[in-house]
């Protein structure tokens, strides 16, 4: 989903209550958003892995609206208002991204219920496969996407998931 033309990102990352954010844009907009427990790599080193063909330069300035967006996520507020992304999805894709933004801080949705907001029941398993190649979680919240019964996967692993779905549920009693 993230641009294929871009010759250039420009990464940062930010620590917040034992987790690791990892940003990346284009000069266009958002890229990519990656998440890791505890201390993790320099955003420099993480994004190298994911994009190896690319220039990748660490630049706060690129990056401020994204990093906002990523904190107003983490305090439970809409991330996504006139944040310029530079991600590429399909229709279904763009619907499906948007309908997780859609989901309440603190809850979730199974994927079921995600593809029947799409318009599209019977395709909780195409709802699966764009979770997991969503570009920007957090922005789009995927985490919040479950399983019928369980946890469902999540590209970050799963003690990444139930850290964040706790990490909302405990805010969202305070």
């Amino acid at each position: 989903m993230a641009g294929k033309e871009i010759s250039e990102i420009y990464c940062w990352e930010i620590e917040s209550l034992g987790l690791t954010v990892y940003m990346a844009s284009s000069i266009r907009g958002a890229v990519s958003v990656g998440l890791c427990l505890g201390k993790g790599l320099n955003s420099l080193e993480y994004f190298k892995g994911i994009f190896p063909s690319h220039i990748i330069r660490k630049e706060k300035a690129v990056n401020l609206p994204l990093i906002e967006a990523v904190k107003r996520a983490l305090d439970g507020k809409s991330p996504a208002r006139g944040l310029k992304m530079d991600i590429h999805p399909t229709p279904f894709q763009r619907m499906v991204l948007e309908a997780i933004s859609l989901i309440p801080y603190g809850q979730t949705r199974s994927y079921g219920e995600v593809a029947i907001m799409v318009g599209r029941p019977g395709a909780a398993r195409a709802v699966g496969q764009v979770m997991k190649r969503n570009p920007l979680p957090i922005i789009f919240p995927c985490h919040r996407v479950v399983a019928a019964r369980g946890i469902g996967g999540f590209s970050g692993g799963l003690a990444l998931k139930r850290y964040l779905l706790e990490r909302e549920a405990n805010r969202r009693r305070c």
